[in-house]
């Protein structure tokens, strides 16, 4: 029963996303064992690629400039080697770069410590981020900063936020369900990739992260069981160049109406009562 109260809570609201992505796998997904590995392994990459601003990947240092901005602010992981006159050395991890995939090697499977050091490093690259673009807006601004921000991604930050928030989410479950001590790794047994311990939310958390991953959201709708409709637009896509794009997003939100409709009837006639009833509101 549980888990049908859970299933009608995820049905509260129907949210449909549009996103743009360079190459379509169009593979179900896997155990989520396996979803975690990847979804650990996609992160990682796209740190990475972000990190090019700041800094050498090649020698895990930091760019003068970037030292002085990471050491104003005092949180996140910055994944080079602290500077000379920092006085919180922890912040700062200079091996992150030289570590296989999560999930890859034995000694480093994809574990709730893995997805903790992602939440880290994309809350202070955002930090980082913010504070460059700011600068680089100021008079006098160095040519240092303002060449580091013309490099910077404009569409990574709330990329970074879902990564911050995805990771707490998913280390979450893992802890509810006493699954925070598993490394999970690629060709390792069936039933603790499949993670027998997980509730319909729990998997449906792990779906979601794993299904939009890091791509680009570019528009999106949310309509709530009482009526409320909010449709977002990314900024530069409100134009006539975008209209297929927004055309496939009215399409989406069509289909997937009709099919949360009928689910929410389908619901409601099982349970034989009505969904506030069924969801513990009896307000």
């Amino acid at each position: 029963m549980s888990q049908f109260v859970d299933l009608a809570r995820n049905l509260l609201a129907l949210e449909i996303n549009t996103v743009l992505k360079t190459g379509i796998s169009a593979e179900k997904m896997p155990l989520a064992g396996d979803a975690l590995i990847d979804l650990a392994q996609e992160y990682y990459v796209f740190l990475c690629e972000q990190l090019d601003s700041f800094g050498s990947r090649e020698t895990a240092t930091l760019a003068p400039w970037a030292g002085r901005v990471s050491e104003t602010f005092h949180w996140g992981l910055a994944p080079f080697a602290p500077p000379s006159d920092t006085a919180q050395p922890d912040r700062y991890d200079p091996f992150f770069f030289s570590r296989d995939l999560p999930g890859n090697d034995p000694a480093r499977g994809t574990t709730l410590k893995v997805f903790d050091d992602l939440r880290e490093v994309a809350s202070w690259l955002r930090e980082m981020t913010d504070r460059t673009l700011d600068a680089a807006r100021q008079p006098g601004a160095g040519a240092d900063v303002v060449s580091a921000a013309a490099m910077i991604d404009r569409d990574a930050p709330p990329i970074l936020m879902r990564i911050q928030r995805n990771s707490d989410q998913i280390n979450d479950v893992l802890r509810r369900r006493g699954l925070d001590t598993v490394s999970y790794l690629r060709g390792m047994d069936e039933e603790i990739r499949r993670m027998p311990a997980l509730k319909t939310a729990d998997v449906v958390t792990i779906r979601k992260a794993w299904d939009v991953g890091t791509e680009l959201v570019v528009m999106q709708s949310t309509i709530q069981i009482d009526g409320d409709v909010v449709t977002r637009l990314l900024k530069g896509r409100d134009n006539a160049g975008n209209n297929v794009v927004i055309g496939v997003h009215k399409d989406a939100v069509d289909v997937s109406f009709r099919y949360w409709s009928f689910l929410i009837d389908a619901l409601g006639r099982f349970a034989g009562k009505a969904v506030n009833t069924l969801v513990g509101d009896t307000g």
